[in-house]
């Protein structure tokens, strides 16, 4: 079973990156974006692998990198004209359909729980209601952009609630990992994500998500 689990992250984590790889192939410059992309998926594996981010007790915490390397990266590759470009020819619904990934990501979380390899507090079991914006992201994306039965502002307002419910996790995964910030003690403590594959959790798909939102905004 916890094969499976990883295995199913893993496709996950590849189905988006081939989606990604198809967005970026008619825009400026896609080799370079997936090349960086790769090696940054290939560094992340490298140091899970020689357990640099498990290391929680250091100051600064070296999961952080992980997280806003990519995420200054990204929101950077967005304010470039090549994205813009690529944003004008992008039906708007799209990145709104693109969080629907986090109904998989969500079960992924529930049955790491189910295999004591995450804490509670890290599923909708617990803390974390970031499965209601996988549930809802293509409902949202059809009735505003597609059928128009919704205004626009409610994606707005949507993808608002969505960047907030994501640092919602974000900082309950920090507080519960064994840091000297660690608030939630929980069994076990949230220390999956520091290695492979699941690195690629706040090094890939948070990113991901947030900056999906950003994109749709």
């Amino acid at each position: 079973m916890e094969r499976f689990t990883d295995l199913l992250f893993l496709a996950q984590v590849a189905l988006l990156f081939g989606a990604l790889s198809w967005w970026l192939s008619p825009g400026r410059h896609p080799g370079r974006v997936m090349l960086a992309m790769t090696v940054w998926v290939a560094l992340l594996g490298f140091l899970s692998v020689q357990g640099f981010f498990d290391n929680f007790k250091s100051l600064p915490p070296r999961m952080l990198p992980a997280v806003i390397g990519p995420l200054v990266a990204g929101v950077l590759f967005l304010r470039s004209a090549g994205a813009r470009e690529l944003l004008q020819r992008t039906p708007p619904q799209w990145p709104i359909y693109l969080q629907s990934f986090r109904i998989v990501m969500e079960i992924i979380l529930w049955l790491l729980y189910l295999q004591h390899r995450a804490p509670a507090i890290m599923t909708f079991e617990g803390r974390n209601v970031d499965i209601l914006v996988g549930l809802t992201a293509i409902p949202v994306g059809y009735l505003c952009f597609v059928r128009k039965a919704w205004p626009p502002r409610v994606a707005f307002w949507w993808n608002v609630a969505g960047i907030l419910i994501l640092l919602n996790v974000v900082v309950h995964a920090q507080l519960s990992t064994p840091s000297p910030f660690r608030v939630f003690v929980t069994d076990p403590p949230v220390t999956f994500i520091a290695y492979w594959p699941y690195i690629l959790l706040p090094g890939f798909l948070v990113p991901l998500a947030w900056l999906g939102h950003a994109a749709s905004l």
